[in-house]
């Protein structure tokens, strides 16, 4: 369960990374869009609904990438963190889903529990 724990570590950085890409891509792509509309209204609501919509994206982008960093560490914490991120990621058909399954598969598997007690 080791080289496990170490892939789902790996894939959450990966994939963390490019959520951040994708939030700032969110964020400057909101900004940007709404102001071409030259509509107040659009502007600030899409301004407004574009940085929510980032900030989101962007936090469970740091806790998975928070949490991938110290899942190679074997910190029992990050487990619960990556188990939480796993299951918002479930919605992102198809590379979230199959991302966040095998993470939950594989951090709430018995051998994987128990190498965290015995580790932490």
């Amino acid at each position: 369960m080791r080289t496990h724990i170490k892939v789902v570590a790996l894939v959450n950085l990966l994939y963390s990374a490019l959520g951040m890409l994708a939030a700032l891509g969110t964020l400057f792509g909101s900004i940007f869009g709404s102001m071409a509309t030259l509509n107040p209204i659009v502007m600030i609501v899409g301004t407004v609904g574009g940085v929510i919509a980032a900030s989101v994206i962007g936090l469970i982008s740091l806790f998975g990438l928070i949490a991938g960093f110290a899942l190679l560490n074997h910190q029992n914490w990050a487990r619960y963190v990556i188990l939480v991120v796993s299951a918002f990621r479930l919605v992102k058909w198809p590379w979230g889903t199959a991302f966040g399954a095998y993470s939950i598969w594989v951090l709430t598997h018995d051998d994987t529990v128990r190498e965290f007690t015995l580790h932490g």
